[in-house]
C-alpha cells in the first residue's frame, strides 16, 4: 500500500510541473549557473538562506540541465521521500495503519504538492525534519544528529525544531548536546557568511519597510494563515465570506480530530504535538523582531499535523472512520485539483511575459524594473535582454517597458513611473500575466 501511495504522490507532482518559474525560482536557476566560488563570495552573503539546497541544485543541473522541470525535480524527489518518512514515523508512533493514513494525507496535501513542485528548499527541509524525528524516535543518534545539522544548513527557521526534543525529554539534555555537535561545528564554519546575511537583512526594515512586513512579521493575520494554508494549500476564494466560513468549519473539524487522538496520552503523541506547536510559538516570538512568521517557512511542521489527524481518525468507530478518511482525502484532493488545473492559483507567468515583451520590443527599447532585486526570472527566460533597474530610466529610448511587479512594495510613491512620464513617455498598453504586470510606454 505504501508503494501505491508513493506512486500516486509521484503522479500528482508531475502534473503542471512545467509551469513558469516565478521570481524566487529564477534566483535558484541563476545561482545554479554561477561558478561555485561566486555562490559563496557574491550570492550567499546577500541572501538569507544556508547553502545546502543551492549546492544540491547546482550539482543536479550539471547533469540534468536548467529547464523548469529539471530545476524542480529535486523538490519532487524530496517531497516523495518525505511521504515515505512520514509513513515510517507513523508506523513507529503507533502502527502501520497510522503510517499509511498520514502518508496518504500528506501525499494529497495541496500545500505539500505545491512546494514539492517548487525549485526552492522547502520540501527538502520537510524531509530533513522527518529524518530528525524518525532518528530520535528510533534512537538512531547518528541519523538524528546529522539530520539536525543538515536542517540547519538548509533553512534557518527550521532550526526551531531543535527545542522540541529538549522539551520532550529534558532529562536527556546531555545526549542532545552531544547530538548538536555537528550542527554547532557546521555553523562555526558558516558564521562569517551568516553574520553578513543577518546584518544585510536587518537593513531591509529601514530601506524597504513594506517588504519587511511581507516577509512575515508577527501579526494575527500571519498566525491565522498557518492553519488556513496548511488545510487549503495555496488556493483562496474571491468570496472572502465563503473562504472564512470554510476555514472555520474545516479548521474546527481537523482540530477536533487531532485532539481526539491526544486522549491516548502516549509519549509519542506528545512529541507530535510539540513538533507542531513549539516551532510556531518560537517563530511568533522571533517574528516581533525578525520577519519569519510565514506559513511556508513553517511547512516542516505539516507532517505533525497529519500524523495527529490520522491518529485521531484511527480512534473512531468503523463507519465514522471511513467517513473521516474520505472527508480529509476529499478536502485535500479538491484543493490540490484546483491548484493543479487552475492557472490563477499557479505561479506568476514570467515565461509568457518575457516572451511577449521580447517579441514586441523595438530595437531601441528597454525593460525597466522598480527594484534591481526583481530581475531574476526575467533574466532566466531572456538572458541577453536589455533590462535595467530604476536608475536606467533615461529619455534615449523609443519604447520602454515598465515592470509593475512589487511596485507598491519597493516604489511606494510610484517614483519610477512618474520619472518615465516626466521624460515624455506615453503609456500605450498594460498586460498582466498571472500576477506579473507590465506597462508599455512609447515616445
Amino acid at each position: 500500500m505504501i508503494y501505491l501511495i508513493l506512486l500516486v504522490s509521484l503522479a500528482i507532482r508531475l502534473i503542471s510541473l512545467n509551469q513558469s518559474l516565478w521570481l524566487d525560482e529564477g534566483t535558484t536557476a541563476l545561482v545554479a549557473k554561477l561558478p561555485l566560488s561566486d555562490v559563496f563570495t557574491k550570492f550567499l552573503p546577500g541572501d538569507f538562506h544556508p547553502p545546502l539546497y543551492y549546492l544540491i541544485v547546482k550539482l543536479w543541473t550539471v547533469v540534468f540541465g536548467y529547464s523548469e522541470i529539471s530545476l524542480r525535480m529535486p523538490s519532487v524527489i524530496f517531497g516523495i521521500a518525505a511521504v515515505y518518512m512520514i509513513y515510517l514515523i507513523g508506523r513507529k508512533v503507533q502502527n502501520n495503519n497510522l503510517g499509511l493514513l498520514a502518508s496518504a494525507f500528506i501525499a494529497t496535501s495541496g500545500l505539500m504538492i505545491y512546494y514539492s513542485q517548487e525549485a526552492r528548499m522547502y520540501s527538502l527541509v520537510v524531509l530533513l525534519a522527518c529524518l530528525a524525528v524518525y532518528g530520535y524516535i528510533q534512537k538512531k543518534w547518528i541519523l538524528f544528529s546529522v539530520s539536525l545539522a543538515l536542517v540547519g544548513l538548509t533553512d534557518y527557521v527550521a532550526l526551531c525544531i531543535v527545542p522540541v526534543f529538549f522539551i520532550f525529554n529534558p532529562k536527556d539534555y546531555k545526549r542532545m548536546i552531544v547530538c548538536l555537535i555537528p550542527l554547532v561545528l557546521s555553523y562555526m564554519l558558516w558564521l562569517p557568511t551568516f553574520v553578513k546575511q543577518i546584518s544585510g537583512g536587518l537593513t531591509i526594515s529601514s530601506t524597504a519597510p513594506l517588504w519587511w512586513q511581507l516577509l512575515g512579521e508577527t501579526s494575527l493575520k500571519n498566525l491565522i494563515l498557518i492553519p488556513t494554508k496548511f488545510i487549503f494549500g495555496r488556493i483562496s476564494f474571491d468570496n472572502k465570506t465563503l473562504y472564512t466560513f470554510l476555514d472555520v468549519i474545516l479548521g474546527s473539524v481537523f482540530l477536533g480530530l487531532m485532539l481526539r487522538g491526544s486522549r491516548s496520552r502516549s509519549s509519542k503523541s506528545k512529541l507530535l504535538w510539540l513538533w507542531l506547536a513549539v516551532p510556531v510559538v518560537i517563530a511568533v516570538i522571533i517574528g516581533f523582531r525578525i520577519p519569519i512568521l510565514s506559513y511556508f517557512r513553517l511547512i516542516f511542521v505539516l507532517p505533525a499535523m497529519y500524523l495527529l489527524l490520522a491518529h485521531g481518525i484511527l480512534t473512531l468507530k468503523r463507519n465514522l472512520f471511513l467517513t473521516a478518511v474520505i472527508f480529509v482525502l476529499a478536502v485535500n484532493t479538491c484543493f490540490s485539483f484546483a491548484y493543479l488545473t487552475n492557472l490563477k492559483f499557479q505561479r506568476e507567468d514570467w515565461r509568457a511575459l518575457t516572451s511577449f515583451v521580447e517579441s514586441n520590443k523595438d530595437r531601441n527599447s528597454v525593460t525597466i524594473f522598480v527594484a534591481d532585486s526583481n530581475m531574476e526570472a526575467y533574466r532566466y527566460y531572456a538572458p541577453n535582454a536589455k533590462i535595467a533597474g530604476p536608475k536606467g530610466v533615461i529619455s534615449g529610448y523609443d519604447q520602454l517597458w515598465l515592470m509593475r511587479y512589487l511596485q507598491a512594495v519597493f516604489d511606494e510613491n510610484d517614483k519610477v513611473r512618474s520619472k518615465v512620464e516626466a521624460l515624455g513617455y506615453k503609456k500605450a498598453e498594460s498586460h498582466n500575466f498571472n500576477g506579473v504586470e507590465v506597462w508599455e510606454y512609447i515616445k
